[in-house]
């Protein structure tokens, strides 16, 4: 008799080890889709991040354009004899061009 319940309580034992390793086992394969879901994110983050740093960049340049031609139209309006024509310099121009091109 003390045979059989010593054989009951490590079939007990037995049962719940197993009973552990399979939460454990079901746990890491979890944590396991976890991580890769993850990477996946990082992963499109990263190109999320150099897409919008290529955009920056050119909308950097061309507000730096836009900027430049800002400094030439000022400084055609300060010296109006030495790159304008008696129009208004590059603003007359632009309406010439306006006018000679109606949509």
């Amino acid at each position: 008799m003390e045979n059989n319940a010593e054989l009951i309580r490590l079939e007990q034992f037995v049962d719940k080890l197993l009973t552990k390793y399979n939460e454990l086992k079901a746990n890491f394969h979890a944590l396991e889709a976890t991580l890769r879901e993850r990477d996946e994110e990082i992963v499109s983050l990263k190109a999320t991040i150099d897409d919008l740093s290529t955009e920056r960049a050119e909308v950097g340049d061309r507000v730096a354009g836009l900027i430049d031609r800002i400094e030439q139209w000022e400084s055609e309006q300060e010296n109006p004899g030495e790159g304008g024509d008696e129009q208004g310099g590059m603003q007359g121009n632009l309406f010439e061009q306006e006018q000679e091109n109606p949509q």
